[in-house]
C-alpha cells in the first residue's frame, strides 16, 4: 500500500512558493532571460530593471536606499558577509554573541576566534531570551567591536529584544548585526531603531530557496567573500538570479498579507499548547512558553521518549526536533542543551510550525493525530 504524504509541520524550516510569487518570477524563465549584467542592450535592461524592482520593495520595507540591500544566496551567506565582511576591515578585539544562535552565526564566530577575536558567548534565560541588561555587562567599552543577536530563535520562537539592543549598540559605538530569519513576515520589526545589519532568506518568506539579502546602514564598509565581476557594487560577485531576486521582492510586498493571519495562528498556538498540557500535564513540556514568542513555532519535549521511536509513531505529520540544517547530525540541539536540558530531552523534542498556509483541517488533524499517538508513546 502507497506511503499516505504527511501533513506539513515543518514551516520553519521552509515554505511553499506563494502562488502570486510563483506567477511574478515565471517571466524571467523563458521571456525575460537577459543577464541583468548586460547593459547594452534592451534584453539586459529588462532584466536588470525586475532586479532593481526587487530591491527598491525590500529598501522600502526597511525604510533604506535600494543601494543597502545586497542580494545573496541565502541567509547562510548574508550573514558570513556581514560578519566576516565586515570584522576583516579591523584589528581584532572584543566581540558578543548568544550561544543559541544559528550555527550560521556560530560557525562563523569559531572560525574568528582562530584567527584571534575574543568573543563571549550569552547564556540564554531559561525561556530562551538574550536579556538587554546581560549584553550590557558583557560589553567592554573602547574594546568591543560587534554583537550578532538572532531576531527570533528559529528553535523556540522566542523574541529578543532587538530594537533595545539596536540602541544600546549605537550608544556604545558598536556594530549590531540580526538574524531576523525567523523574524520577517511572522512579526511587524518597525517599533524601533533597526540593527546596523540584517540578514535573511527567501525560503522562510515563501519565495524559492537559494535567494536572500543583506541589508546594511549608510558607512557600513564590507569586504566581499566572493570575488569576480563587479556585480551588487562589488560586494557580492556572480551572474544575478534574476527570477528568484524578482520572487523575494515580491514577497516583500506580500509581507501585510502574511502577517494579516497572526491572530489565527496565535489561536492555533494556544489552544494546541492548552490541549497537549491538559492531556499529559507531566508528561511533556512546552519550552519557552513563558516568553514572548512568534507563534509560529512550538516546541514541545517529551520527557524521556526515545527520539526515534518518535518520530517513527508519528509518520504522518512533517516535524523537526530542532533546526533542519542539524537535522541529519543526529545530534541534540544546542539551544536546548543551552537551556538546561538533558541530552536525551534536547533530542526527543517536537519543533511543530505553522502558516497561515495552514488549513483548519490540517490543525484539526494534527491536534488529534497528537493527542492519539502521544498516548500511545507514553503507554509503552
Amino acid at each position: 500500500m502507497a506511503l499516505q504524504t504527511p501533513r506539513y509541520f515543518d514551516y520553519a524550516a521552509s515554505t511553499p512558493v506563494d502562488p502570486i510569487v510563483l506567477e511574478s518570477m515565471m517571466p524571467y524563465f523563458s521571456n525575460i532571460y537577459g543577464n541583468a549584467g548586460s547593459s547594452q542592450h534592451y534584453f539586459g535592461w529588462q532584466a536588470n530593471e525586475g532586479v532593481e524592482l526587487a530591491r527598491k520593495e525590500i529598501s522600502d520595507y526597511f525604510k533604506v536606499q535600494s543601494s543597502q540591500v545586497v542580494f545573496t544566496s541565502g541567509a547562510t551567506e548574508s550573514i558570513n558577509l556581514a560578519i566576516s565582511g565586515y570584522l576583516s576591515n579591523l584589528e581584532p578585539g572584543h566581540l558578543i554573541t548568544s550561544a543559541i544562535e544559528h550555527k550560521a552565526v556560530l560557525e562563523v564566530f569559531k572560525h574568528l576566534e582562530k584567527l584571534g577575536w575574543d568573543i563571549r558567548y550569552l547564556m540564554p534565560s531559561e525561556d530562551g531570551i538574550i536579556s538587554l541588561e546581560d549584553i550590557q555587562n558583557a560589553i567592554i567599552p573602547g574594546k568591543t567591536r560587534f554583537v550578532s543577536i538572532m531576531w527570533v530563535n528559529n528553535e523556540l520562537g522566542v523574541i529578543n529584544p532587538i530594537h533595545e539592543i539596536a540602541k544600546l549598540c549605537s550608544e556604545h559605538g558598536i556594530i549590531f548585526h540580526s538574524d531576523a530569519t525567523q523574524a520577517i513576515g511572522k512579526l511587524d520589526i518597525h517599533h524601533g531603531p533597526l540593527p546596523d545589519l540584517l540578514s535573511f532568506s527567501g525560503h522562510k518568506i515563501y519565495s524559492p530557496k537559494g535567494i536572500g539579502a543583506l541589508v546594511f546602514k549608510k558607512g557600513i564598509r564590507l569586504q566581499p567573500l566572493i570575488l569576480g565581476g563587479s556585480q551588487e557594487r562589488n560586494l557580492r560577485a556572480g551572474t544575478l538570479a534574476v527570477q528568484q531576486i524578482v520572487a523575494l521582492g515580491t514577497s516583500f510586498s506580500r509581507l501585510p498579507f502574511y502577517l494579516s493571519h497572526l491572530d489565527r495562528i496565535t489561536s492555533y498556538q494556544k489552544d494546541l499548547e492548552l490541549v497537549l498540557i491538559n492531556h499529559f500535564p507531566d508528561q511533556i513540556r512546552i519550552n519557552a512558553s513563558n516568553s514572548t514568542k512568534v507563534p509560529h513555532l512550538i516546541n514541545i519535549t517529551l520527557v524521556g521518549i526515545d527520539w526515534e521511536k518518535m518520530f517513527r509513531t508519528m509518520p504522518q505529520i512533517a516535524f523537526s526536533n530542532g533546526s533542519a540544517c542539524n537535522a541529519k547530525t543526529h545530534k541534540p540541539s544546542h539551544v536546548l542543551m543551552a537551556l538546561g536540558h538533558k541530552e536525551s530531552d534536547a533530542l526527543s523534542t517536537m519543533r511543530i510550525s505553522i502558516s497561515h498556509v495552514t488549513k483548519e483541517e490540517d490543525f484539526q488533524f494534527l491536534k488529534k493525530y497528537l493527542i492519539e499517538k502521544l498516548t500511545i508513546l507514553f503507554s509503552k
